[in-house]
């Protein structure tokens, strides 16, 4: 498993000044590599600019593409499109910390960052909160419509209340 999240380890000591460009094909080997991921299937293009500076490197990172998900309302899973951009700093200093959300602190003599956990949570906080099929051409979510007729079947039915507490109720809001 471990092998492979090899390819998001950079290696940036032997790297001029200047901006450096990777790309990277996410799918589902490397949500694999994480057991607690939501994700397990996708297609996911990262285009990486790794600009290296006198003392930092920033990582520019544009994020797009597609994963499966569970629908939030039918149970179903569905492809959700994502994208974004985001940006990392890296300082060096005398040990490893996470300074912030966008700023990384790696020990001086470091000479390649891992890259994967950054994507791994980017990627996870791309995909929204309420998760819903995507409506089709006539506005309609795309939901499993089977699984919509079962749920709406267990679904707890609203109360029928007795006539004799009726009078009471009434009462109540008198």
């Amino acid at each position: 498993m471990l092998n492979a999240l090899k390819p998001y380890h950079l290696g940036f000591s032997g790297l001029a000044l200047g901006h450096h460009h990777y790309d990277f094909d996410i799918g589902s080997k490397f949500f694999d590599c994480f057991e607690e991921s939501e994700i397990h299937a996708g297609k996911v293009k990262v285009d990486l600019d790794l600009e290296k500076q006198k003392k930092m490197l920033v990582l520019h990172f544009d994020i797009h593409g597609a994963v499966e998900v569970v629908c939030d309302r039918c149970a179903y899973e569905y492809m959700q499109p994502i994208a974004g951009k985001e940006e990392v700093y890296i300082k060096f200093g005398p040990e490893y910390i996470e300074e912030d959300d966008d700023v990384l602190v790696l020990p001086q003599g470091s000479h390649e960052v891992d890259i994967s956990q950054m994507l791994y949570d980017f990627i996870h906080l791309m995909v929204p909160y309420h998760r819903l099929h995507l409506p089709d051409e006539n506005g309609n979510p795309e939901c499993n419509k089977e699984n919509l007729e079962i749920l709406e079947r267990l679904a707890p039915k609203e109360n029928q209340i007795d006539p004799r507490w009726e009078v009471l109720n009434r009462l109540k809001t008198d």
